[in-house]
């Protein structure tokens, strides 16, 4: 039988509060919440980064869709493409910019089709080497590829550009000399062929590249032979084109893969290219900054990413407009 207890109440005086008291975290508890926080950033943070560089990859992308698209209004306005550039005037080609507003840069000429009027109009046909100073100042976002840096101005306050019109095959004597002028190409020198239309791509707008990312080592911004001329007016040059073929004095025809930014040639670092060319500040190369290579507007206007590891002779016939080779994957 269960025997019942009386209740006890608590003694006189005595408190009926429960405790305040409370227990903190031990060293090793915080410690070991330290290092559970170091594992979740750490697994994160690449993903974070990952996800940034292809939002950048992207608009990169996008930038290109766009001037491949300027492209083709530009062609429907004049019926053909516009040209690469020049130097000098005239009969003159004197380096390293254009004496007459019809030389600038093809940059220059596509900014009606790119919503930018306002700033085409600021150049002035009867002014040229007054006015290009001022379009100069002024940075087109759509310009630069946001993986490589932001709109900078340097030295006179001169804004560049990261995109290259392709010149096709780059030749044994300069830039300006045949076949680098662009008589290959699909960019060319003014006074090489003035008007290339569409058309005249015989192997097809969908197997040719129009413009591309130009390859520049992250410490030669600005200063670099292919960097260092104002994006609306520098010339025939590197600044403002690139080639993806090449022919060495043996006569040996080879291409010219993109390269990521940080193996471009420098003006201390020099790069042989397969036909035993070395090239140093000024260079033909295509790349990028983006991981695996570089995105590349076609003469039809697709955007396609083209790998640093493409084979050679690929590219030489991606880069040509008339070699009659088929292309095959890429």
């Amino acid at each position: 039988m269960m025997t019942l207890r009386p209740f006890s109440s608590p003694a006189a005086g005595a408190s009926t509060r429960p405790s305040n008291t409370r227990r903190g975290f031990t060293l090793i508890e915080l410690l070991v919440v330290i290092a559970i926080i170091a594992i979740l950033v750490a697994l994160l943070l690449p993903a974070v980064q990952q996800a940034r560089e292809a939002a950048r990859r992207t608009q990169c992308k996008n930038n290109l869709k766009q001037i491949g698209l300027a492209f083709h209004n530009f062609h429907d306005a004049h019926d053909h493409l516009p040209t690469g550039a020049r130097d000098g005037a005239g009969t003159s080609y004197a380096c390293c910019n254009a004496q007459e507003r019809r030389g600038w840069s093809w940059s220059y000429q596509i900014l009606p089709y790119l919503d930018q009027s306002n700033l085409y109009e600021i150049g002035k046909e009867d002014d040229p080497n007054g006015t290009y100073p001022l379009v100069a100042r002024h940075g087109v976002k759509g310009y630069y590829c946001p993986s490589r840096r932001t709109p900078t101005a340097y030295g006179s306050g001169y804004y560049r550009c990261d995109y290259a019109g392709n010149g096709g095959e780059r030749g044994t004597g300069g830039i300006a000399a045949a076949p680098s002028d662009g008589q290959k190409g699909v960019l060319v020198r003014n006074t090489a062929r003035a008007e290339l239309r569409i058309n005249d791509i015989k192997d097809g707008s969908s197997n040719t590249i129009m413009v591309a990312e130009k390859a520049l080592h992250p410490d030669r911004h600005g200063s670099d032979g292919g960097d260092n001329e104002p994006w609306n007016n520098a010339g025939w040059d590197e600044c403002v084109i690139r080639h993806g073929a090449a022919i060495n004095s043996a006569g040996d025809e080879y291409g010219l893969p993109p390269r990521y930014d940080t193996d471009a040639p420098t003006d201390t670092i020099a790069v042989t290219d397969k036909g035993g060319r070395s090239w140093t500040n000024w260079h033909p190369f295509f790349g990028s900054a983006h991981q695996g290579g570089m995105n590349a507007c076609l003469a039809d206007g697709a955007v396609r990413l083209i790998s640093y590891n493409i084979d050679d002779k690929v590219m030489r016939r991606l880069s040509l407009r008339d070699d009659r080779e088929p292309i095959g994957d890429f």
